[in-house]
Formats: C-alpha cells, sequence, structure tokens
C-alpha cells in the first residue's frame, strides 16, 4: 500500500512538472503568434497540443499558423486542428468557419468546404461584408465542383531538372519556339540588398539545347528592391523585367540578348509605366503591341489588362483598357498575347474562377474580345494558378501554381495540349545569317513590309548578332518584303510568300552573304537563301511530334530505361529505334544539313548583284522607320529557286566554236595604254558577246620580268583593268567579265614584248 502511494505521489508530481512544460511552451507559442512569427510558434504549438493541451484557442491558432505557410501541402495540416477547435470550442473568431472553408477547398473536398461556407455565411447574419464573402466562396466552391466533374484532356507535368525547388518560382516566360524559358524564383537573402527581407526575387534564365534545358542561370539586375521576368519576346531577344523602388510600386523595363549575357535594364518609354504598379507584359511578334497588368486609375478594379501600341517616334502610346469583357472588379494579371495575335490568355481571381488564381482565354473577334473562357481543371485548380505561356505551334503550354504535389510554394508546369485542341495556322521562319566568306554572323537588322496594306514597316527583326539566328512569325495568306541591312553589305530585299495554310508551319532558314571583287574592289555581293522545309502537311506534323516527344524523352517525363526494356522484351525492333532516335533528336534549326547536293528537302535561292548594271543598280527606296533606304532589287525567292533548278537542267545553247575566240593585246614597257589598232579584234569578241547571254570574257594581264615582284603584279592589273574598261564602257556588265592581274609572265621562253600582254578569251557564264 505503501509503494503504490509513493508512485501516485511520483506521478503527480511528474505530470505537474510536465504540464507546466507544456503551459510554458503553449505561452510561449501564443507569444509568438501575437507578433505574427508563425513559423516559430507552429513547432510549439504542435509539441504541446501533441503533449495533451486541449485547449481550442490552442488548436486554432495552430490552424492558423499552417494557413501561414508557403506550401500548400502545408496548409492543409490545418485542418485537423481547425476541426478540433470548431467542434470543442466557443468564443472564437468569428472567420474561423471561413478558414476551414478555404482549406477544404485547397485540399478538394469541395463537398466540405461547400457546407463550411454556407455555415460561415449562416453566422455572419449581422455583418453583410462577411455574408458577401461567404457568397463569393459559396460561388467559387459550385465552380469548382462543376470544373472537376469534366476534366479536361491535359496532362499536367512538373518542369524538369533543377528548375524547380523547395522556394518560389513562378512566372515562366518562354520564347514562342521553346528556346529560351525565363522565370522569376524566391531565393534566401544572403545580405545581398534589403537585409531584411528573409527571401528576394531574381531573375534566372535556362536555354533549350537540343530538347534538354541548361542549367538556370542567374540573370544579374542591379536592383535593391523587387525584380522579376515581366515578358519575353517571341524571338527571346528581348525580356521585359518588372523593377520596383522606394517610391515606384512597380514599372516595365526591358533588357537584351547580347550572346550569352543581357544588357543593362532600360525604361519603357512612353505611357506604358505610370505612378501606379504595372507588373506583367507580353508583346506582339511584331513588336508593335504591348498587352500589361496594372493598377492605374481608370480601370475596372485591381489588376487590369491594358493595351498599348508602339508610335513613329518609337514611344509607346497611350494604353487602352481591354473592357468590361476582360476586366472585373477584381485582379487580372499575367497577359500573355499569342503569336497569332488575336488569343489572350490571362490569370484572374474574378470570372468564374475556381479558387485563387485562375486562367482564363478570350479571343479577339471582330474587333472585340470573347467573354473569357476558365481553362478548366487540371490546368487550373482550387490553388493559384498562373502566367500561361502557349508556344507558337499551340502544341505546349508553361505556367506556375502553389498546387499540392509541388516542391515549393510555387513551381513552373507545363502541359502537352491535345491533338485536337487547337489549330495555329502561323508560320515560324527560324535562320541565320551569315557571312559566307568567314562563316560568322554580322549585325543585321531585318524590316517587314506588308506588301498588300503597303504599310512602310510591318515587323522590325534584330538577329542575335553573336550567333546571327533570328525567328519571325508571320499569319498565313500574306505576301511580305523583308529588307535586310547586314553590315558591309548594301541593303537587299527579299519577297516571301506564305501560303494559307490552315496549320503550324516551321521553316529553317540560312542567309549568307559574299562579296564580289575584281582587283580588290568590290564591284558586288551574292545572297543565298536556302530553306529547309517539308513537302506535307503530314511530314510537318510529323516532324513537330518527334521533337516534342525527344524532349519528353530528355527532359525525364518518361521512363526511357523502362520502356526500353518493354520493347526489348517485346523485340519490336521499330520502337526500339524510334526511341533510339527520340534519344539523339537535336533540335532542326541546328542539324539542319543545309547541304542542297546531299539534302533534297532544301530550296535554294541564290542572286548576284553587280553594281555597275544598268538593268538591276535601279535601288529600290523602301521606307524603313522614317528614313528612306535604298535596296537592291527584290529577290522573289520561290521565283528565284524555280529559275535556279530550270537552269541547272537546262542549257544555254551556244556554238562550241565560239569558245576559240582569242585575242593578244600588247602594250609598251612600263604601259598600260590600249592602243586602237586592237579595237578591231575587241569589237570582234563583243560581237560574240551580245549575240550569245550564255557566254562571258576571260581577261588576264601580264607584265614582264624587268620590275620587282609588286610592281610587275600592279602594272599587269592596270592592263588588265583596261581591257575590262573597254568592255565596260561597250555595255558589257561585270558579272560577264572574269579579270585578273597576274604578275610578271612564268614562261621563260617568252620575249620581254611578249610579256608585256593582255589575253581576252571567250568562255561560258556559270
Amino acid at each position: 500500500m505503501r509503494k503504490l502511494f509513493v508512485f501516485l505521489f511520483l506521478f503527480t508530481i511528474l505530470s505537474s512538472v510536465a504540464l507546466c512544460q507544456d503551459s510554458k511552451k503553449l505561452a510561449e507559442a501564443q507569444k509568438l503568434f501575437a507578433i505574427k512569427s508563425y513559423d516559430k510558434a507552429l513547432p510549439l504549438y504542435v509539441e504541446a497540443i501533441q503533449s495533451g493541451v486541449k485547449d481550442p484557442l490552442a488548436n486554432y491558432q495552430t490552424g492558423v499558423c499552417y494557413l501561414k505557410q508557403q506550401n500548400i501541402d502545408d496548409q492543409v495540416k490545418g485542418i485537423p486542428y481547425f476541426e478540433t477547435a470548431l467542434a470543442n470550442g466557443k468564443g472564437l473568431p468569428a472567420n474561423l468557419r471561413h478558414d476551414l472553408g478555404q482549406l477544404y477547398l485547397k485540399n478538394e473536398q469541395l463537398d466540405k468546404a461547400l457546407q463550411t461556407f454556407t455555415a460561415y455565411k449562416d453566422a455572419s447574419k449581422a455583418d453583410p461584408k462577411a455574408r458577401a464573402i461567404a457568397d463569393k466562396a459559396i460561388e467559387i466552391c459550385h465552380n469548382a465542383i462543376a470544373l472537376m466533374s469534366v476534366p479536361r484532356n491535359f496532362t499536367v507535368h512538373s518542369f524538369s531538372g533543377s528548375v524547380n525547388t523547395k522556394y518560389t518560382e513562378y512566372n515562366p516566360t518562354v520564347s514562342a519556339d521553346e528556346s529560351v524559358i525565363a522565370f522569376t524564383a524566391l531565393r534566401p537573402n544572403t545580405g545581398r540588398t534589403r537585409s531584411a527581407d528573409k527571401f528576394i526575387e531574381e531573375v534566372y534564365v535556362s536555354y533549350n539545347k537540343s530538347g534538354g534545358w541548361s542549367e538556370p542561370a542567374l540573370v544579374p539586375i542591379s536592383s535593391e528592391y523587387n525584380v522579376g521576368t515581366a515578358g519575353i519576346s517571341p524571338d527571346g531577344q528581348k525580356m521585359m523585367i518588372f523593377i520596383g523602388g522606394a517610391a515606384d510600386p512597380g514599372s516595365l523595363y526591358q533588357i537584351t540578348k547580347d550572346g550569352d549575357g543581357w544588357s543593362k535594364p532600360s525604361l519603357l518609354a512612353g505611357s506604358i509605366n505610370s505612378n501606379s504598379m504595372e507588373t506583367t507584359c507580353s508583346i506582339t511578334p511584331d513588336g508593335k503591341t504591348i498587352y500589361f497588368a496594372s493598377d492605374r486609375n481608370g480601370g475596372k478594379g485591381g489588376l487590369d489588362i491594358w493595351k498599348t501600341e508602339l508610335k513613329a517616334d518609337g514611344k509607346w502610346g497611350t494604353p487602352v483598357n481591354l473592357g468590361p469583357e476582360v476586366n472585373t472588379a477584381a485582379n487580372e494579371d499575367a497577359p500573355f498575347i499569342h503569336p497569332d495575335q488575336r488569343t489572350l490568355f490571362f490569370t484572374s481571381d474574378g470570372h468564374n474562377t475556381m479558387g485563387g488564381n485562375d486562367i482564363f482565354k478570350s479571343i479577339l473577334v471582330n474587333g472585340k474580345w470573347t467573354k473569357p473562357e476558365n481553362m478548366g481543371y487540371p490546368v487550373n485548380t482550387t490553388a493559384n494558378d498562373n502566367y500561361f505561356t502557349l508556344l507558337a505551334d499551340g502544341k505546349r503550354a508553361y505556367f506556375s501554381s502553389d498546387r499540392k504535389g509541388g516542391q515549393g510554394a510555387q513551381d513552373i508546369y507545363y502541359i502537352d495540349m491535345p491533338e485536337n485542341a487547337s489549330t495555329v495556322p502561323l508560320t515560324m521562319i527560324k535562320g541565320k545569317i551569315l557571312n559566307g566568306e568567314t562563316g560568322k554572323p554580322m549585325p543585321t537588322k531585318m524590316y517587314v513590309i506588308d506588301k498588300d496594306t503597303k504599310k512602310d514597316v510591318e515587323f522590325v527583326y534584330d538577329p542575335d548578332p553573336k550567333t546571327g539566328d533570328y525567328l519571325i512569325i508571320l499569319p498565313p495568306a500574306k505576301n511580305y518584303d523583308i529588307v535586310i541591312e547586314s553590315e558591309g553589305f548594301l541593303p537587299y530585299t527579299l519577297n516571301v510568300n506564305i501560303p494559307n495554310q490552315d496549320y503550324f508551319y516551321e521553316l529553317y532558314q540560312q542567309i549568307t552573304l559574299k562579296t564580289i571583287k575584281q582587283f580588290d574592289v568590290v564591284v558586288g555581293q551574292e545572297v543565298s537563301v536556302k530553306n529547309a522545309f517539308y513537302d506535307t502537311q503530314q511530314d510537318v506534323k510529323t516532324d513537330l511530334r518527334k521533337s516534342h516527344e525527344a524532349q519528353l524523352v530528355k527532359s525525364g517525363s518518361v521512363d526511357v530505361y523502362d520502356m526500353m526494356l518493354d520493347l526489348m522484351a517485346s523485340n519490336d525492333k521499330e520502337g526500339i529505334s524510334y526511341l533510339v532516335s527520340l534519344i539523339e533528336h537535336s533540335d532542326p534549326v541546328e542539324s539542319v544539313n543545309f547541304d542542297d547536293k546531299e539534302n533534297t528537302k532544301i530550296e535554294v535561292a541564290a542572286r548576284t548583284y553587280y553594281y555597275d548594271e544598268s538593268d538591276e543598280s535601279k535601288f529600290e527606296q523602301k521606307q524603313v522607320e522614317g528614313k528612306t533606304v535604298f535596296s537592291l532589287p527584290t529577290m522573289i525567292v520561290t521565283e528565284e529557286a524555280k529559275r535556279l533548278k530550270e537552269q541547272s537542267v537546262k542549257a544555254v545553247s551556244y556554238d562550241k566554236a565560239l569558245l576559240d575566240k582569242f585575242v593578244k593585246i600588247f602594250f609598251d614597257q612600263g604601259k598600260s595604254d590600249l592602243k586602237d589598232q586592237y579595237n578591231t579584234q575587241l569589237n570582234d569578241i563583243l560581237k560574240v558577246i551580245n549575240s550569245n547571254p550564255g557566254l562571258g570574257i576571260e581577261i588576264s594581264g601580264f607584265a614582264s620580268a624587268e620590275g620587282t615582284e609588286e610592281a610587275n603584279r600592279e602594272l599587269s592589273n592596270k592592263r588588265a583593268i583596261t581591257v575590262l574598261d573597254y568592255f565596260n564602257h561597250q555595255g558589257v556588265v561585270r558579272r560577264r567579265i572574269i579579270a585578273k592581274g597576274y604578275g610578271a609572265t612564268k614562261d621563260q621562253t617568252v620575249s620581254k614584248e611578249e610579256g608585256r600582254r593582255v589575253e581576252v578569251r571567250v568562255v561560258a557564264v556559270k
């Protein structure tokens, strides 16, 4: 009996000590809770409750701590604590049911969410504001139930590689050809800036190398305040970024790609920025229109979507609100205008959202935007889904979300659109401009003029000066002149006729430029255009599908190892071969064989311009950005390619005996004057040339061996030029003349007089 008494006494003391310790933990947790230090308070609350504390208020406050967590998977852990508080407590905050309903909604427990919000409304009869909040939450529940009952045919994939982390990644901006992705990331503040902030925003960029994404690289942006991605041009050469400041809620800036780096930010000029906040934007392929989000005066409420157009002076004009069809009293953000310039995606917590921010789609029809369509489940969830970007071909889209199952607060995701999701009848030209002599790119500007509308300049493109790469997106059934200014060459014009196709089309192109010299003087230039294309619509779709499948393989979205084992087990040789081809598949623009002798799918158009030719020296005047550009005559690419093809199979007919025409012209020692006695012989050559367009002249100048090597070469050049000028003055253009000085005669058997000569031969023109 005495032992039992001692045991009970010790148990009572230990229980009292434990209870005292739990009370201290609870008291410390509540102190931290009072100063909103939820992260530090949470483990103390959990430990106290697990030790036996049954206080309803403690359970409620624990639920709030979970609600304040960044990751939704952590947030929903607060549900049982809210439930306990609601079942056992009285006098708790009135918004308990609302907070519990929010967690049910995020956890996709829709029936419970609806019941809880309804109970919250019933308990808020005396509070009109709370009843309005309840009504909105109930509406959202009904939207979620309706949309999730008919899920769309989308499969959502988490972005592979090292883009997503345990932190926050959001607002992915992707170039039209999926070669560049830039995104905003929250990273721990290591004291570099704003030392009071736990996390800071940074901009990262990754490049698609043959189907695999490179390690994200930080884009250094000098700012003491918030920075983030706002948008990217379709060709990936320009990035719009958001920068905040001490006295600036946030404005839009632009940085430009320069090889592997990016320029310093420059503020977008004109009226696009205001004293309010501008957050995100999207620019059309022609660079003429920007859609952006702002909470400036004159909107419908919160953030709205606005549009501004580029003026002739290079500044952005007065913004226009997209109106009540798109904007609501809530927030509309993250606009993305597809390269078709009629399909708009944006984020909103208004319209028929199913929880948090949802992604919506609107189409411009006859100058008006259609009623926004919710993209549906599983693109949208009961969490926040934002920043939607659709590739130019309509096959894949990127967005960010804080949905369940993510690695951090927000992650970046992508979806492969269903085959029948949409048809995007655009032509995307991906190409390079290279110097044919060095094989290197050169600074270039490309001005695209719509031949039908007669507009001065429809689009302006700046190929990457380090790579020569350019990307042009054009709508169907259009005829364009592309005026190209390349450093070291005269401006030239290519005419491109886009067919009236009803599908997405990729054209790979290589433009090479060469100067033509005679006696070290530039007398012309050669422009060569090689197009890699596919003969049928099916070929196009097959190749595009293969590119996307290859990307899935390389990104790790499919288990290649298991797939290969299955194929080997079934002895599917064709399947094994196809899988290997996907693994080895590379980006077509890098792997296209532009050798037309080896690749039968190459279309070749080339034209040689000699500056002295009277019939082709009539430079065309083009109005380009307020100035007159004198361009070489337009090359119609399709017609020139056809002409060259026909020319290659159709030999120019002439009497082969004419190739025996040969004249020697002699000069006095040290002289280069042409004597009149040779006019008759030269005129005989001239008659042959004028009567046979397929023939030309080869002029070879020589000198005797008396002088130095340099003097002899200069003298032989002068003699050849004298004869060349004779034919030029008689109307023979330089394209039909080959002329060169060879210096002293190598043949030791000829006399000095014989060495001082120019030989003139009739040759076939290539």
